[in-house]
């Protein structure tokens, strides 16, 4: 089991609610009603785009970061780092 750490951005979005997205992953943004939702979604984003990726045996992006299995603790995980921009 292989779990990876994503950077992921949240912002406000225009017409209201917020953007999150991963820049290193391509395509993989969201937007929300709140901050909770958004993290809630691109979660699963980021997780469904590594597992296509995977599957299909294309190269991940270098800007992920790998967490050894040690740090899982038997768990599947994603970690996200989540900087939150509040106007």
């Amino acid at each position: 089991m292989k779990a990876w750490k994503v950077k992921v951005e949240i912002k406000p979005w225009p017409d209201g609610g917020y953007i999150a997205r991963a820049p290193s992953l391509q395509g993989c943004w969201v937007v929300a009603p709140t901050v909770a939702e958004a993290v809630r979604d691109i979660y699963e984003v980021i997780e469904m785009s590594i597992t296509s990726r995977i599957e299909r045996c294309v190269p991940l992006p270098e800007a992920l970061k790998p967490i050894s299995e040690a740090d899982l603790d038997g768990r599947r995980k994603i970690s996200v780092e989540v900087p939150v921009a509040v106007p």
